[in-house]
Order: structure tokens, then C-alpha cells, then sequence
């Protein structure tokens, strides 16, 4: 057992017609199975026949587990049934797709592993049938669209930056409309947003450097100048924290001394159609609670 070189033509027919009876078996019950995995009750109360759909699965999973012992022995079968589910689940969100994703998986990692077997003498082939799978899923587990853990590390990372270079944004424009924003010429001091954001200004010049490379601010010395693109950014996520702030207070009764923090968190990821939505529902204010006014959507 574990062996796939020992198979004779009646086990490969035998695999052959349990593969294809599965395969008809779940196209013809897949609404009934997908019901019965995800809510059994539901699945009852709409008179889906639960019990004998859970028999013939089970029937056919044992049929799978056995016919797969030849293959990849007792102990590495469980693998080959996890793995490229969990590879599938990792890739895709639909269950049709996750099924055929998995049958893919399966089939791959048994191709690689018999011909990895192939390359030396006396290699066993089921160990490198699951090695293939496990490989591909550390690809996966890594890399998928959606829940690889490196393609989470780079979103992390430009949200990161994201937050840091409108908050610094949203600092200078603070700064600028203490002075006066028809009066300042777009232009503050690296020691006023040093001071106004309460960091060093090595930490600031790091944070400026990104944002020059971006577009969003010019280097003059110490002066820090917006550029169009970033005084049009900064005048939204400005209005976009104001504007939150407004509804918490007018909607959702918050005290307008408790209503910063939030709005420190949401201003950065609000589309430009709830921003929309949110002005037209606020009846297109004017000022925020603490009487400052919100930026309009016009571009200056």
C-alpha cells in the first residue's frame, strides 16, 4: 500500500468509476449537499431527504478513502483529502469553484508526485504525491488574492501608509487653516507639523519623503509645500472626517467631545459615493459640531 507503481488495470478502473460516480452524484445533489454542509436544518425544513443524502456521502467517502489507500498509504490518505480542500477554500470563495479548484489540486499533486517518484530509484510516490499538495498549498497560503499572508502584509503595509500620509495631509491643512487658507500659500514649516502631529522630525522628514515621491508635497528647505493633488487630498479627508463627525453627532447621538477618535478611523476609508450619500443626507452642511467649517467637494 502507498505505492502507486504496484496499481494493476482493476484498481485504475475501479478508482476510474468511483471518480466518475462522484462526480454525477454531486451534479445532480449539489444544492442538496451544499444545504445539508452549511445549515442542516434549513435543509430539513425545505424536505431535502437529510439522512440518505449523509448515508451516500459517507458511502462515497469511504469509497474515496479506500481506493486511495493503494495509492498514498493509511497515513498520508488524510492528506490528500484535506490539503487541496484547504487550498481551494484558500483561492476561491464560491463552492462550485472550490470543488473543481480541488479536483485540480488533487490531480496536479499527483502528477508532480508520480513523476518526482520517477526521478530516483525506490522513491515512494505517495509521500511526494502529498508534498506536491502541501507545496502548493504553502503557494497558496501565501499568495492567494484574498488570504495569503503575504498579499495581506502588502495591503497592511499601504493601508499603513495610506493612514500616515492623509493623517500628515490633514495636519498641514489644519495648520494652514489656523492661519488663514487664502493667506498661507499651501506652505508650513517641517517644525509646525512636527509639532502638530507630536512627532520627531526625522520621523516627519521620513513620511514627507514618501509623499513628495507621491506627488502630494514639495520640498522648499524646511517648508513643506502642497502640491494641487495633495491640498485636493488633504481638503477631502478633512471633510470626510468632519462630515463623520457630524453624523455621529446629529444621527447617532454622540456628544460632539466624543466623536474624534471615530472619525479618525473611518475618514480614511470612505468611498467617494458614501461620502456623496452621507453629504446629501446631512442636507450638505456647512460646519461640523465643533463649528469648523467642512471643506466643499470642489476641487481649488
Amino acid at each position: 500500500f502507498g505505492d502507486v507503481a504496484v496499481l494493476d488495470r482493476d484498481d485504475v478502473m475501479t478508482m476510474g468509476v468511483v471518480v466518475i460516480l462522484t462526480i454525477i452524484l454531486f451534479g445532480l445533489f449539489y444544492r442538496p449537499f451544499l444545504a445539508i454542509s452549511f445549515d442542516r436544518q434549513f435543509a430539513i425544513s425545505i424536505g431535502f431527504p437529510v439522512r440518505i443524502l449523509d448515508a451516500v456521502f459517507q458511502m462515497f467517502l469511504a469509497f474515496a478513502i479506500v481506493i486511495s489507500l493503494q495509492a498514498v498509504g493509511v497515513v498520508l490518505v488524510s492528506a490528500m483529502l484535506i490539503t487541496p480542500a484547504a487550498t481551494a477554500y484558500l483561492l476561491v470563495d464560491r463552492m462550485h469553484r472550490m470543488l473543481w479548484i480541488a479536483m485540480g489540486v488533487g490531480m496536479l499533486s499527483a502528477i508532480i508526485g508520480v513523476f518526482l517518484s520517477f526521478l530516483g530509484s525506490n522513491l515512494p510516490t505517495g509521500p511526494f504525491m502529498v508534498l506536491s499538495a502541501s507545496s502548493i498549498f504553502t503557494i497558496a497560503y501565501l499568495f492567494s488574492p484574498k488570504y495569503g499572508r503575504f498579499t495581506k502584509w502588502i495591503r497592511y503595509r499601504a493601508r499603513v501608509k495610506k493612514v500616515r500620509e492623509e493623517n500628515s495631509l490633514k495636519s498641514i491643512y489644519h495648520v494652514l487653516e489656523s492661519r488663514g487658507l487664502d493667506r498661507s500659500g499651501n506652505k508650513v514649516l517641517m517644525e509646525d507639523l512636527s509639532s502638530h502631529r507630536k512627532m520627531s522630525k526625522a520621523s516627519i522628514m521620513k513620511e514627507i519623503n514618501g509623499m513628495e515621491r507621491s506627488g502630494l508635497v514639495e520640498l522648499d528647505g524646511d517648508n513643506i509645500i502642497l502640491t494641487a493633488e495633495g491640498f485636493n487630498k488633504a481638503r477631502s479627508v478633512v471633510r470626510n472626517h468632519r462630515l463623520w463627525e457630524l453624523y455621529l453627532t446629529n444621527e447617532a447621538d454622540y456628544a460632539s467631545d466624543h466623536v474624534h477618535d471615530d472619525a479618525e478611523k473611518v475618514e480614511h476609508f470612505l468611498s467617494d459615493e458614501e461620502v456623496a450619500e452621507l453629504e446629501s443626507y446631512l442636507d450638505y452642511p456647512q460646519q461640523d459640531p465643533h463649528g469648523k467649517p467642512i471643506p466643499g467637494r470642489v476641487n481649488l
